[in-house]
C-alpha cells in the first residue's frame, strides 16, 4: 500500500481549500472528499496494523473473558464487550498458531455466537446478528418404535413461531431454523422429544406415552383421566366427525356412539337431527362450562370442537343437578397454540336428492285403475274408455293431462356449499383461535324463494401472566341464519309443499295451454311456489361472550382459584306474507287472483347471564391422590316476543301501513327465570388403582314455591383397576390384557321438565267476550286458573350404574360395558284420582304412586393398528333399552285396571290403539265363519278380517287393544370404519336400528281415487294377486263401515333398517405432488351421506328414519366434493 500518494493527494486538498473559502459549492465537494479520504486513511492504517500483528494461544477449558484478555496483551488493542453476555457462553478450547488478530476473532466468531468490529486500535464485541442469508432447513424424519412412518407429528422451532407437520412418509422441511436451535417433535399419544438441529439430517423415534392412552376427558366443570373416571362417559375423536360435510353437529355423529341415539324426521334447509341418551329427552348442553340452549349447540361449527363428551349416569351428571337428568352433552372449542400461524381453509360443494323417490301411475295408469275399482263394486266407470284413451295418446293434453308433478315441483336435485376457514397463533404470553363459517343450502323445491344461509364465528384467546400466576381466557362466539321459503293461503311450510306434490294425481292439469298456473287444480304447487307467491322470512342471532380468570396460588401447592362470566344474547324474527300467486283458467290468460293475503310478524329477544366461581384443589402424599373441585354458580334468563297480525290486504304491498285494521291482531309474552347452585366433588385414587369420586349440588330453581326451591342431588362411585395388581402382571406382559378396570355408581339427580311457571300462585285468564251486567256492556271477564299449590319440588331420578373398561393385544383392542337402571319419581301433577272441584283443575302436587323405569346396556369394541403404511381403526357400538310405567300418573284407577289398553306396567307401550288384523277374507268359508265388524257386515273377499280379542262373539271398540311395539328405536348400533395407506384416507359409518314401529295413514292408507296415485299401490287384493300389499281397493273410505281402514295393527310398519350413513375418501397432494411447497396439507376428498339402506320400509316407498307417510320434506341422499388445504 503506497500512502505517500494519500498524503499528497490531502496536502494538495487542503490547499485548495484555503484559497476557495469564500465559493460555497465547490467548498462543500471539496469538503466531502476530505473527509472521506481521511477516513479511509484511517481505515488502511488499521488494517496494516492488525496485519501486522500474530497471535499466538494454547489454552484448555478456559473462559472467553480469558481468551480475550490474552489477544488484548498480544496485540496491544484495547477489548471492549458485555460482561455478562461473554461470561454466559461458557468455557473452552483455544489453539491459535501464529495467526493474525483479524483471523484469530474470526475463528472464535465462527465457534461462538460473537461479532467484531476494529476501528483504529479498538476492538468491539457483541452478539452475533441474525443474518436471514445463514439460516438454513431442518430436514427430518419421525417414526414409531416399529419404523412406521408418523404423519401429523408437529414440529416446532423452540421459541419461535417456526412450525410444520409431517406428511404421509412421516417426513418433514422446516425451514428459516436457526443454527443450532431446540427442536420439539410432538403428537398425541407419543412421548414428546426435544432434540438440537446441527445440519444433519433430524431420525427420530417416537415411543408411546402409556400414559396418554389414559385421554383427557371433559367432564362436569373440569376434566379428568379417562381411567381414573368411574362414571358412564363417552367421547368422540371430532377429526373425523368434522371432516363430514353436514347440517349440523347431531348429523355428524350418528352411529358413533354407545348409548347416544340419533334420529331425524326431515331433511328440510335448515332441519336438525334429535339426540337422546340412552332413550332419555332432550339432553343437557354445555359448551366451555357454560350451559348453552339446544340450538346453540346444534348451530356450532364441528371445525370447532376440541373434545366431545357425553356424561349418561348419575355420577357423571349429578353436578348439573335438575337439568342434568336427561344426560350432559359437554364440549370444549379449540384454543390456540404456540408457533407460527395455521390457516386452515375447507371447501365443500354438496349435491343432494330424497334416499327414496316413490314413482307416480300415469293419468291412464291411475283413472283405469279407478275404473277397475268401480268396475268390482257394480258401479259405473268415472271414466269412459274413449276419454281413456285421450289420456293415453295426450293428443289433448289440457283437457286430459299427463302431469309429471314431482317434475313440476322438484328439481334433480339441491345444491349446498360450505366454507371454513380457521386461523391459529400464538407465543408463550398469548394465543388465538379464530374461525368462520358460511354455509348455504338450498331445497328440491322448484323455487328461486328458497334457502338457508348460516355464518358461525368463533374468536377465542388465551393470556398467560406467568409473573402473578394468571391465566386470562376470553371467547367470542355466535351465528347469524337465515331461512326463507315461499308462502301463500294454501302452504307456507316444507311439509305442506312436499304433501301437495305427492297428492297430487297426474290427471291434473299444473299449466295451462300458454304455461301459466293452472286454477282447475286445487293446492296447484306450480301455483303455491311461483315466485309470485308470498314469503315465510325467518332470521336468528345469537351472540355469546365468556371470560376467565384462573389463578393458581403460590401460597399453596395444587391450589387454583377460577372466576367466570358469561354473557348470552339473542333475537329472532319471523315475517310471514302468505299471498298467493295468480292462477289462469285453460285458454286464459286473465289472472285469477287469490285470497286475500295475510301479514305476520314476530320478534322475539332474550339475554342470559351466568356468573361462577372455581376453587380446584389436588394434592398428592405419597400413593394417595386428592382432587376436589367446588363451583357456586348462578343464572338469570330473560326473554320477550311479540307478534302482530293484519289481515284481508286489498293492495298488495307487504307492509303493515297498507294492511286493513279490521280483526288485526296482537300477542306478546315476557318471562324471566333464575336459578343458583353450589357444587362439590371429591375424588381420590390409591396407585392408581383405587379409585372413589363422590359430588354434591344444591341447586335453586324459581319454579317451585318459596320453600321448595331448593334440592339436593349427590352421587357416588368407585372403580378397581385389576390390571393394577401384582398377580395380573403375566397377563400385563404377555399383552393378553393390558388393562381391567370395574366401576359402579349410584346417584339421585332431579328434574323439572314440564313444570309451569308460577304453579303456585293463584293465576287467571280473561275471557275477550262482551256481558251485560246491570244493563250495562262489559267488555271481558276473567276466569280462575287451576287451584294453586305450595306442595311440589322436583323429579327424583335415582340411577345406577354398573361398567367396566378393558385393553388388550398391547392395547389395540379396547372396549366398554355398562349396564344402567334409571327409576324416575314425584311427577308433578294434579292427582287424577279424584274429580276436578269447584269447576277447576286441582292443584299440581308430587305424585308419589307415579313412578317410570329405564333399563339397559350398551357397548363397544374398537381395533387400532398398523401396518406398515397401512394404518386402520374399527369400532363397534350397540345400544339396548327397555322401560314402563310403574304407575303413569296420567292414569286414573279404572284404566289401571284394563291390560290392553293401560300403559301402567307394560314394556311395549304401543303406537295407536286399534284391532289386530288376521289378514285377507280369502273365500266363502272365511266369509261363513270368521267374526266380523258390527258396522261392517257386508264384508267380501279381500276385506281385512279382525281377531275377537275378547272372545264375545263380536267385533267392536271393545276388542281394540295396544298395537304395534314402540315408535322410538330401543336398539340402536353403528360401525366405524377409518383407513389410512400414505396419503390415502378413507372412513364410514353404518349405523342401524330395530325394534321400532310406525303407522301408516294418509296417503298409503286409504281409500277411493285420491289413493291409488303410486305404483306400489298397485298390488291390492285381487282375484288373480290373493297375496297382495293392500287389502281390496274400495271407491270411498266409507264403503262397508271403512272396514278395510280403521285403526289396525295392519297398518303398522316395522322400521328395522341398516344405512351407510357416511362414506368418505381423500387424498393429501402434499405427500408427492405438493411435496416441496410450504402447504402443511392439501387434501381433496369426495363424501356421501345415506348413500345405501336395507330396510322392510323401502317396498312403501317409505324413508324408514322419516315421518310415517313420507309427506314430509325427505331425508336426503348427499353427494359431496371438497378440499382441505393447510398451511
Amino acid at each position: 500500500m503506497n500512502f505517500n500518494i494519500q498524503y499528497k493527494r490531502l496536502y494538495c486538498l487542503v490547499y485548495r481549500l484555503r484559497k476557495i473559502k469564500r465559493r460555497p459549492l465547490i467548498y462543500g465537494i471539496l469538503l466531502m472528499k476530505l473527509i472521506v479520504l481521511l477516513t479511509a486513511m484511517g481505515t488502511l492504517n488499521a488494517y496494516a496494523a492488525v496485519y501486522a500483528q500474530k497471535i499466538n494461544l494454547n489454552l484448555k477449558s478456559v473462559t472467553l473473558k480469558e481468551v480475550l484478555d490474552q489477544i488484548g496483551k498480544q496485540s496491544k488493542y484495547d477489548l471492549f464487550y458485555n460482561i455478562d453476555f461473554v461470561e454466559k457462553l461458557g468455557k473452552l478450547d483455544v489453539t491459535l498458531e501464529n495467526m493474525e488478530l483479524e483471523k484469530a476473532l474470526e475463528s472464535l466468531s465462527r465457534r461462538l455466537p460473537i461479532d467484531y468490529k476494529i476501528n483504529a486500535r479498538m476492538i468491539t464485541l457483541f452478539p452475533k446478528a441474525e443474518n436471514p442469508i445463514q439460516q438454513r432447513m431442518v430436514k427430518g424424519k419421525v417414526t414409531d418404535e416399529d419404523g412406521n412412518p408418523l404423519a401429523g407429528v408437529t414440529i416446532v422451532e423452540k421459541g419461535t413461531r417456526n412450525g410444520t407437520t409431517t406428511d404421509a412418509s412421516g417426513e418433514f422441511i422446516l425451514r428459516d431454523s436457526k443454527a443450532g436451535a431446540t427442536i420439539s417433535i410432538k403428537i398425541i399419544g407419543y412421548v414428546a422429544q426435544e432434540v438440537i438441529s446441527n445440519g444433519d439430517p433430524l431420525n427420530i423415534r417416537l415411543a408411546k406415552d402409556v400414559a396418554s392412552l389414559d385421554e383427557v376427558v371433559v367432564v362436569g366443570y373440569g376434566q379428568s383421566s379417562k381411567r381414573n373416571i368411574n362414571s358412564a362417559v363417552s367421547t368422540l375423536d371430532m377429526g373425523n366427525v368434522a371432516k363430514i360435510p353436514v347440517q349440523s353437529i347431531n348429523d355428524g355423529i350418528a352411529g358413533r356412539i354407545q348409548g347416544v341415539i340419533v334420529t331425524s324426521s326431515s331433511g328440510a334447509p335448515g332441519s336438525k337431527s334429535s339426540v337422546s341418551i340412552r332413550g332419555a329427552g332432550t339432553p343437557l348442553y354445555v359448551i366451555d362450562n357454560v350451559i348453552r340452549s339446544q340450538n346453540d349447540f346444534l348451530n356450532i361449527n364441528p371445525n370447532d370442537i376440541e373434545n366431545y363428551s357425553v356424561l349418561k349416569d348419575a355420577a357423571a351428571t349429578a353436578l348439573y343437578g335438575a337439568q342434568g337428568g336427561n344426560g350432559v352433552i359437554l364440549v370444549t372449542t379449540k384454543r390456540g397454540k404456540e408457533g407460527a400461524m395455521d390457516i386452515n381453509y375447507t371447501f365443500n360443494q354438496t349435491f343432494s336428492q330424497p334416499t327414496i323417490f316413490p314413482k307416480k301411475l300415469s293419468s291412464y295408469e291411475n283413472l283405469k285403475a279407478i275404473n277397475a275399482v268401480y268396475q268390482f263394486e257394480g258401479l259405473q266407470q268415472p271414466t269412459p274408455d274413449n276419454i281413456l284413451e285421450y289420456y293415453r295418446t295426450q293428443e289433448k293434453p289440457y283437457e286430459y293431462p299427463n302431469t309429471d308433478w314431482q317434475k313440476v315441483g322438484l328439481k334433480d336435485y339441491a345444491t349446498e356449499q360450505r366454507h371454513d376457514l380457521a386461523i391459529t397463533s400464538g407465543t408463550e404470553r398469548l394465543t388465538y383461535y379464530a374461525s368462520g363459517s358460511y354455509y348455504n343450502q338450498n331445497s328440491n323445491l322448484r323455487t328461486n324463494n328458497n334457502n338457508n344461509k348460516r355464518i358461525t364465528y368463533r374468536l377465542n384467546t388465551v393470556s398467560n401472566f406467568k409473573e402473578v400466576n394468571l391465566k386470562v381466557t376470553a371467547g367470542l362466539d355466535g351465528y347469524i341464519e337465515d331461512n326463507i321459503l315461499p308462502s301463500s293461503s294454501t302452504a307456507s311450510s316444507y311439509a305442506a309443499f312436499y304433501q301437495h306434490i305427492q297428492q297430487r294425481r297426474s290427471s291434473q292439469l299444473a299449466y295451462n295451454e300458454f304455461g301459466l298456473p293452472s286454477s282447475n287444480t286445487t293446492d296447484n304447487p306450480a301455483v303455491e311456489l311461483s315466485d309470485a307467491s308470498g314469503y315465510n322470512k325467518s332470521n336468528s342471532r345469537i351472540f355469546n361472550s365468556i371470560l376467565s380468570f384462573e389463578y393458581n396460588a403460590p401460597f399453596l401447592e395444587g391450589l387454583t382459584l377460577k372466576a367466570n362470566g358469561n354473557y348470552n344474547m339473542w333475537n329472532s324474527k319471523n315475517k310471514l306474507w302468505n299471498l298467493t300467486a295468480p292462477s289462469y283458467a285453460n285458454g286464459s290468460t286473465t289472472p285469477i287472483l287469490g285470497n286475500p293475503p295475510n301479514l305476520t310478524a314476530t320478534r322475539g329477544e332474550g339475554s342470559t347471564l351466568l356468573l361462577q366461581g372455581y376453587l380446584l384443589y389436588n394434592k398428592k402424599f405419597g400413593d394417595h391422590s386428592f382432587d376436589f373441585t367446588g363451583v357456586y354458580e348462578q343464572a338469570k334468563n330473560l326473554s320477550t316476543s311479540v307478534s302482530a297480525t293484519r289481515q284481508q290486504y286489498q293492495i298488495l304491498f307487504d307492509q303493515f301501513i297498507a294492511g286493513p285494521t279490521v280483526n288485526q291482531l296482537a300477542n306478546g309474552s315476557e318471562s324471566e327465570s333464575g336459578r343458583a347452585g353450589y357444587v362439590g366433588r371429591l375424588s381420590y385414587n390409591y396407585k392408581s388403582k383405587y379409585f372413589f369420586d363422590g359430588s354434591l349440588r344444591y341447586d335453586g330453581l324459581d319454579l317451585f314455591p318459596k320453600q321448595r326451591q331448593w334440592g339436593t342431588f349427590y352421587a357416588l362411585s368407585g372403580g378397581y383397576a385389576i390390571s393394577e395388581e401384582s398377580f395380573f402382571q403375566p397377563l400385563r406382559e404377555r399383552n393378553i390384557l393390558n388393562y381391567l378396570r370395574l366401576r359402579g355408581s349410584y346417584g339421585l339427580v332431579g328434574s323439572a321438565e314440564g313444570i309451569s311457571p308460577f304453579s303456585y300462585v293463584p293465576g287467571y285468564s280473561i275471557d275477550a267476550n262482551s256481558w251485560i251486567v246491570d244493563d250495562k256492556p262489559v267488555q271481558g271477564s276473567s276466569e280462575p286458573g287451576s287451584l294453586p299449590s305450595t306442595n311440589f319440588s322436583w323429579y327424583s331420578i335415582r340411577e345406577r350404574n354398573f361398567g367396566l373398561d378393558f385393553a388388550s393385544l398391547n392395547n389395540r383392542l379396547t372396549g366398554t360395558f355398562d349396564y344402567f337402571y334409571k327409576r324416575t319419581t314425584g311427577y308433578v301433577v294434579a292427582d287424577t284420582r279424584y274429580a276436578a272441584t269447584l269447576g277447576i283443575g286441582l292443584p299440581p302436587i308430587n305424585y308419589d304412586a307415579g313412578a317410570f323405569r329405564r333399563h339397559g346396556a350398551e357397548f363397544n369394541l374398537t381395533w387400532n393398528d398398523r401396518k406398515g403404511d397401512f394404518t386402520y381403526k374399527l369400532g363397534v357400538n350397540f345400544t339396548y333399552f327397555n322401560q314402563l310405567w310403574e304407575r303413569n300418573p296420567a292414569e286414573d284407577d279404572a284404566t289401571v285396571k284394563n291390560p290392553y289398553t293401560r300403559e301402567t306396567g307394560i314394556v311395549d307401550l304401543g303406537i295407536v290403539r286399534g284391532y289386530i288384523n288376521q289378514g285377507f277374507y280369502q273365500n266363502n268359508a272365511d266369509l261363513l265363519y270368521g267374526p266380523r265388524r258390527i258396522s261392517s257386515i257386508n264384508v267380501i273377499a279381500g276385506d281385512l278380517r279382525y281377531a275377537d280379542f275378547n272372545g264375545d262373539g263380536k267385533l267392536d271398540g271393545a276388542d281394540q287393544i295396544r298395537v304395534g311395539s314402540n315408535s322410538f328405536p330401543r336398539i340402536n348400533y353403528g360401525t366405524t370404519i377409518d383407513l389410512g395407506y400414505k396419503a390415502w384416507s378413507l372412513s364410514a359409518v353404518i349405523m342401524g336400528s330395530g325394534n321400532r314401529d310406525r303407522y301408516l295413514g294418509s296417503i298409503i292408507q286409504g281409500s277411493g281415487e285420491n289413493k291409488l296415485i303410486y305404483e306400489f299401490q298397485q298390488d291390492y287384493w285381487r282375484v288373480d294377486n290373493t297375496d297382495a300389499l293392500f287389502p281390496r281397493q274400495v271407491t270411498a273410505t266409507g264403503v262397508n263401515g271403512n272396514n278395510n281402514f280403521v285403526t289396525s295393527d295392519f297398518w303398522i310398519l316395522p322400521s328395522r333398517f341398516v344405512r351407510l350413513k357416511y362414506f368418505q375418501l381423500g387424498y393429501d397432494l402434499k405427500a408427492q405432488l405438493l411435496k416441496n411447497t410450504k402447504f402443511k396439507q392439501f387434501r381433496v376428498f369426495a363424501s356421501g351421506t345415506n348413500l345405501l339402506t336395507f330396510s322392510n320400509t323401502k317396498k312403501y316407498f317409505v324413508d324408514p328414519e322419516s315421518d310415517q307417510n313420507n309427506e314430509n320434506y325427505p331425508i336426503q341422499r348427499t353427494i359431496s366434493l371438497g378440499v382441505n388445504v393447510g398451511f
